[in-house]
């Protein structure tokens, strides 16, 4: 293990001391990092979401823009653009408003509030009927989109929904007398609403005809998404060091070394892996530093260990393909530079057609980025991400079985 690990502390010390190699490992994944989340992160005035309702405070309603305002947290602030009362300061609103929904786009255009929600006039009765309801929902598309403002919505009316349903239901199967019905009704409605409160349902993932959602933007999706892209460029890398160390016969004489031939290969992976890991580490270090909360610590370091090893064995598999170091940095840039973007390391998945988000799949960074996904944007725990994992390490395998068989020591 000893001449492994020597092997490993080798390669690395032989790579730092080029200036230029720690301005690729470091240097441009930080700045590429911190431009792509300032540009996604939006605009420093976007921390509230416009409420447009009828004048009369219906209950629901009322309820609603309550509920959504304790899961928004201190994240956004509700501006209720209806409500006869102050409103907080950092919703700007002017004295006087005569069309709501019209002011709400321009808001929401201007990138002065995240999104804004319209409710129809018959919200609450149609919601007390068990009609389905459908209410308007204002945001901006592209990179932008507030997804999570989205999410917390969803949360909402499913805590909403579940509670009336619940009474609904309850009330039909008891088939009160008439005169007692309405009392009946109410009762269980507040009990399920209390039930509710104290175990408040946690959406994780919503659907649209465009495929799953995930929030994706500002430093929780260029952090670790950058991250991966270089990680995996910096991988494919050690193509370029197996054919130079052949040529020099560098390769051939360690050979000699009282080693097995497996245990020069795995220092020499070994040292990639290392890298790998330092690298995340700082992207982990970048993210954190401009405010990023990365959920799980277990679960977000299995996703780190699981992703540097899939591509740290991709780059042994790519070793045994290409023939010309001149050959293997080019094909190592095409290959990373395709499969970064499209395994979402530059945008979230969620924002390109479905038929491109199945197609990204192929690339482990599009894996790597859905657990971080869970575990920045939904606080996800170590089993909500390990599904992700295993995907992963089953790309390690196969990469793996594949390089080792075609590997060449001369």
């Amino acid at each position: 293990m000893s001449g492994i690990l020597t092997i490993a502390l080798n390669d690395i010390r032989a790579l730092v001391r080029d200036r230029g190699s720690l301005v690729s490992l470091f240097a441009v994944p930080v700045i590429m990092t911190i431009f792509l989340g300032l540009a996604t992160s939006g605009s420093s005035q976007a921390g509230t979401i416009d409420i447009v309702r009828p004048t009369t405070a219906d209950p629901l309603t009322m309820q609603f823009i309550q509920l959504l305002q304790t899961e928004g947290g201190q994240q956004f602030i509700v501006c209720d653009l209806a409500a006869v009362t102050p409103q907080p300061k950092s919703c700007a609103l002017p004295t006087s408003i005569s069309d709501p929904r019209a002011l709400a786009e321009t808001r929401v255009k201007a990138n002065t509030t995240l999104a804004a929600v319209v409710f129809p006039a018959s919200f609450d009765a149609d919601l007390h009927a068990g009609k389905a309801v459908t209410l308007g929902y204002i945001e901006q598309g592209g990179l932008n989109a507030p997804q999570l403002v989205q999410q917390k919505v969803d949360a909402v009316l499913t805590q909403l929904n579940g509670a009336l349903l619940a009474a609904i239901v309850v009330t039909n199967q008891a088939a009160p007398a008439d005169d007692q019905r309405q009392a009946f009704y109410d009762s269980v409605l507040a009990s399920a609403q209390a039930l509710w409160a104290s175990n408040p349902v946690q959406v994780l993932d919503q659907t649209t005809t465009g495929g799953t959602i995930a929030p994706g933007s500002g430093f929780g999706q260029s952090a670790p998404g950058i991250g991966a892209m270089f990680v995996m460029i910096n991988a494919l890398g050690l193509a370029v060091v197996f054919i130079t160390e052949r040529q020099t016969w560098t390769l051939q004489r360690l050979m000699v070394m009282p080693l097995a031939r497996w245990q020069v290969l795995a220092g020499k992976l070994l040292g990639r892996y290392l890298l790998g890991l330092v690298t995340f580490a700082v992207m982990i270090g970048v993210g954190t530093l401009f405010g990023t909360r990365w959920g799980s610590g277990p679960g977000l370091i299995v996703t780190v260990l699981a992703y540097t090893l899939a591509v740290t064995a991709m780059a042994l598999l790519f070793s045994t393909l290409v023939r010309s170091a001149g050959q293997a940095r080019g094909i190592a840039l095409l290959v990373s530079m395709t499969l970064a973007p499209l395994g979402g390391a530059w945008w979230p998945l969620a924002i390109v057609p479905g038929w491109m988000q199945v197609l990204g799949h192929i690339s482990p960074i599009a894996w790597s980025q859905e657990a971080f996904g869970k575990l920045v944007f939904y606080n996800g725990q170590l089993l909500d991400v390990l599904p992700y994992v295993g995907v992963l390490l089953l790309f390690a395998v196969v990469f793996f079985a594949f390089g080792v068989s075609r590997f060449r020591y001369e």
